[in-house]
């Protein structure tokens, strides 16, 4: 099965490609505001005051445009 994507500005050897994460390093193909999702859920359970200081960088991120949901 191969996935398409409805966006023609995007060619689907494009979409899903890994992305290191800042924090680990390691590649992944989920990530948000440079931080994989495995890195999201240990700030968040293990280094509260780290995750803090993510979710704050994310919200100036969404505020600026850079990082959109649409």
């Amino acid at each position: 099965m191969t996935a398409v994507c409805d966006d023609p500005g995007v060619a689907d050897d494009e979409i899903a490609q890994p992305v290191p994460c800042v924090r680990c390093r390691r590649d992944a193909l989920l990530n948000m505001a440079g931080h994989c999702s495995d890195c999201i859920a240990d700030m968040g359970l293990n280094h509260v005051e780290e995750h803090g200081t993510w979710r704050a960088e994310l919200a100036e991120l969404v505020k600026s445009g850079e990082l959109a949901g649409a």
